[in-house]
């Protein structure tokens, strides 16, 4: 923008009126000061031929007055158009051009510095084309452009692996709060996934990971609780239940567990309950308490979010996994005999509710917070004890879901998961097929529960999960060859053979659990199984290498299908799970170390050398 421009754009005619009339006003002042001159002042005398005339004395005064005056604004003038031209816009040598990409297949804006003749591309664009990640932030109060190749982070371990300790890194997984976990089931007390059905199965590899996680998180945290607060132990003479007519409560001894408990009864299973008011306000999501339904019942919990609503968490005894209606969830605990420890994370159930609810939840990061839990509301007829609130519960998570893997075992030593999985066009896996992933953190799971428990029975679930492995996949096992000549245990065991790669790892890592934790005796099936796959390993993962990134799986050679590129998250995990076998010093292969080094650089924008 020229100075002129921005100088013309401010003289207006009402500006230019007021000056008028300014230098009016001053040269009439300085007039009406001048003496006034008389007749006789017009007649020249000998002694005032010395003084000047009054009128041309007083238009000299009124000139040099208006030039001061005239200096002033040119002075005032320079200043403001100093003050314009430090404000206007610089020039900039750059120019707009068009960018032809690929001979005319897509034309986008650009700009070229004059100066340097360098051209510009907008970021927009490299983000989309290159798949760079990335954007603008602040930095120490200046704007930076963060550029990454990869929008995931490589987990390393540095120490020597120990088989009773955490997993991995699985301390940092929060598998309740994915977007795939329908919800955390009453009846089972392990996610439900809503991976591949809507309506929810129960897929083993998540449940693993779930227990897994719990256990790992325990080894940092340590077993304890939390902060634990009770609010009814039926001990003290006067309990805090409410009940008005016809319900009934009251504290009675129970000869089965050799305590106090408190008994309740409601006529129907709406309307005005039993209630034991709570008003916490702390951070204890935690629920947990002793029940057993001597006929039918539900346990209502009324809680407040921080957007000030108040909703009410059902548990009955039925089979539901979880409904919604209004402000209410409901979750059925299933129909039990006898006794039972029920524990819930509250916030978990409650975010899980308000999915189902609300589509503008689903699809956003509303940060919903529990600010109170209000009450507890029993119906129906039964006994309830020990109601607390903690802040955790790692231990009952870990053990419900490794309860879980013994339960559900069938003859086969296997897991089956119930719900069809399409690969492509054309290859899918029915219903009841087994995973090597699933079966191998099952046993990393199983093992752990061993070794805290002392229970034989989670051993004895982790070595006939196994037989699995020696079953080919075309006979619903887990075990493909390539080439007539290596061994690879399937994640997804199609015909033909896909080859996953980090599902393989994990599987290997489950036999390596079980072949340490087995006696002698027992522990040598699992280590042929897992010194066959390592030496498969060994062989076969460079075919892996995509020069920039990594495959997930090598359908591009055994179903000569188009390839199948690892997301970063999964490259990344490929990279970790390597380094984790020779940092861990379970296997010092060369190959591994050399081959996680050069992925490792991929996340950096480094590629394979070309010739």
């Amino acid at each position: 923008m020229r100075l002129s421009y921005c100088l013309c754009g401010r003289i207006t005619a009402k500006l230019f009126l007021v000056c008028v009339l300014i230098s009016l006003t001053t040269w009439y002042v300085s007039w009406s000061n001048c003496p006034k001159a008389s007749p006789l002042s017009t007649i020249p005398k000998e002694d005032d031929q010395s003084n000047p005339d009054p009128q041309i004395y007083c238009a000299d005064l009124v000139s040099a007055a208006l030039r001061e005056r005239e200096d002033q604004e040119y002075a005032d003038r320079k200043e403001r158009e100093e003050k314009i031209r430090d404000n206007c816009p610089k020039s900039v040598p750059y120019e707009t051009i068009d960018v032809i990409v690929n001979g005319g297949e897509k034309k986008i804006e650009g700009r070229i510095d004059l100066d340097k003749n360098e051209p510009y591309v907008p970021f927009s664009f490299v983000k989309n084309y290159f798949e760079i990640y990335g954007g603008m932030q602040k930095f120490d109060k200046h704007r930076i452009l963060e550029w990454r190749h990869s929008y995931s982070e490589i987990h390393e371990t540095k120490h020597k692996y120990d088989p009773k300790g955490a997993f991995l890194w699985f301390q940092g997984y929060h598998v309740e709060g994915r977007q795939r976990v329908l919800c955390i089931s009453g009846k089972e007390e392990v996610p439900v996934s809503s991976q591949w059905n809507p309506k929810g199965h129960f897929y083993p590899i998540q449940i693993a990971q779930y227990g897994l996680s719990h256990y790992s998180m325990m080894q940092v945290e340590g077993k304890s609780r939390g902060k634990t607060r009770i609010f009814e132990d039926a001990e003290a003479e006067d309990h805090n239940w409410i009940a008005n007519d016809p319900n009934e409560v009251q504290a009675v001894y129970d000869k089965e567990r050799e305590t106090r408990v408190i008994q309740f009864f409601t006529p129907e299973l709406d309307g005005e309950g039993i209630s034991l008011h709570i008003d916490s306000s702390n951070k204890e999501y935690v629920l947990s308490f002793d029940l057993k339904i001597l006929d039918s019942g539900r346990v209502a919990v009324t809680l407040e979010t921080n957007n000030i609503k108040q909703h009410v968490i059902n548990y009955s005894t039925d089979n539901k996994l979880i409904e919604v209606k209004n402000n209410a969830i409901f979750m059925g605990l299933g129909n039990q005999d006898g006794w039972r420890r029920i524990t819930r994370n509250l916030d978990t159930d409650l975010r899980k509710g308000l999915k189902l609810m609300d589509s503008k939840f689903k699809k956003s990061n509303i940060k919903v917070v529990i600010t109170e839990i209000q009450s507890i509301v029993v119906y129906g007829k039964g006994l309830i004890d020990n109601v607390t609130l903690s802040r955790t519960a790692r231990l009952d998570f870990f053990m419900a879901a490794a309860d879980w893997f013994v339960r559900n075992q069938n003859d086969n030593g296997g897991w089956p998961i119930t719900v069809k999985r399409k690969i492509l066009e054309g290859v899918e896996i029915k219903p009841g097929w087994y995973s090597a992933m699933a079966q191998g953190q099952g046993m990393s799971l199983l093992t752990r529960a061993y070794y805290h428990t002392k229970n034989i029975s989670y051993l004895n679930a982790a070595l006939k999960a196994t037989s699995v492995f020696k079953i080919s996949s075309e006979d619903n096992g887990v075990r493909a060859t390539f080439m007539d000549k290596y061994h690879w245990y399937e994640e997804y065991p199609t015909t033909p053979s896909l080859y996953v790669l980090n599902g393989f790892i994990y599987s290997l890592l489950g036999l390596y659990d079980l072949t340490l934790a087995a006696p002698a005796e027992q522990r040598e099936e699992a280590a042929v199984l897992f010194r066959d796959g390592m030496r498969s390993l060994r062989n076969m993962l460079l075919m892996f290498d995509a020069g920039s990134g990594t495959f997930y799986d090598l359908r591009h050679i055994s179903m000569r299908a188009a390839p199948n590129l690892a997301r970063w998250d999964y490259h990344t995990l490929h990279v970790s799970l390597l380094m984790f076998l020779t940092s861990s010093g379970i296997d010092n292969d060369p190959i591994f170390k050399a081959t996680s080094a050069r992925w490792a650089g991929y996340t950096k924008g480094k590629r394979a050398k070309h010739n």
